[in-house]
Parts: structure tokens; C-alpha cells; sequence
């Protein structure tokens, strides 16, 4: 069976972003979970009124036996 794993990671990333980055993949690796893919989200302001926000989610998977 295949666990998802989807975990927000910001939305403008700087050069200076990077080893925060891969320090958090590469906790994820140590927790057993593979990369699979990045996408972006927008939400709309609260109540449909406020200013939209769009973020990025990355996205892993995990391979489990069933029970």
C-alpha cells in the first residue's frame, strides 16, 4: 500500500533557501518517504474578500505492507 505524505513549503524561495530545503527532504528520506512531486496551491482571501495566497506543496510517498 502507498502512503502520501503533503507537507506546505513556502511559496518564494531565495538561494539562501536551499539548505533548509534539503535539510527538510532529507528528513523525510530518513522517515522512510520517497519524493514525488511539487505543486503549486492558491487559496482564496478569508471569506472570498481578503487577498489570495499561493503556496507550494510537496508531495511523498511511502511504500507499506498491509496488514
Amino acid at each position: 500500500m502507498t502512503v502520501y505524505h503533503v507537507e506546505p513549503i513556502g511559496s518564494q524561495f531565495k538561494n539562501s533557501d536551499l539548505p533548509r530545503l534539503t535539510e527538510l527532504f532529507n528528513s523525510r528520506a530518513k522517515e522512510g518517504f520517497k519524493f514525488h512531486s511539487v505543486f503549486h496551491v492558491t487559496q482564496p482571501g478569508c471569506l472570498g474578500i481578503g487577498t489570495p495566497t499561493t503556496t507550494y506543496l510537496a508531495i511523498y510517498q511511502k511504500e507499506i505492507e498491509e496488514v
